[in-house]
């Protein structure tokens, strides 16, 4: 199977599939819009026939905070080095702007934490980091 991973941002419509595969909660559209509109950086996975099978956001101050969002692959594809694809892409940029002391961040789905170990994320709480918390709107 042939991947291809394109430096861009999906389409609103895209991001919403591909939300919708990985049963995430949606967005409307002029939300989804907005929030691609401020994305640093933007990369999408595609399979041979050009559809996007998975994407993943960078988000951030674009120097000192950068936060990895929305890495996504539709469930069929997973398991195939999509997601590493993915984020090799995503921190290639953000080695390209980051400096020391820069703080990369990301919030993965319970039982994902093994795959972003891989390229270095630790998990908090640690001995130099107390607990990341996350506050939803509901």
């Amino acid at each position: 199977m042939k991947i291809i991973i394109d430096h861009r941002l999906p389409s609103v419509e895209e991001y919403i599939s591909l939300r919708r595969s990985v049963e995430w909660p949606l967005f409307d559209e002029g939300a989804v819009s907005k929030a691609l509109d401020n994305t640093l950086f933007s990369a999408v996975a595609m399979n041979e026939k050009g559809e996007a099978i998975g994407m993943g956001r960078v988000i951030g101050d674009d120097v000192v905070y950068f936060h990895i969002q929305d890495v996504i692959v539709r469930p069929e594809y997973q398991g195939q080095r999509v997601g590493n694809a993915l984020m090799t892409a995503l921190l290639k940029y953000v080695d390209g702007k980051s400096m020391a002391n820069s703080n990369i961040g990301l919030m993965c789905s319970k039982g994902r934490e093994p795959f972003y170990k891989e390229f270095g994320f630790i998990e908090r709480p640690s001995a130099k980091f107390g607990s990341g918390m996350i506050k939803v709107v509901s």
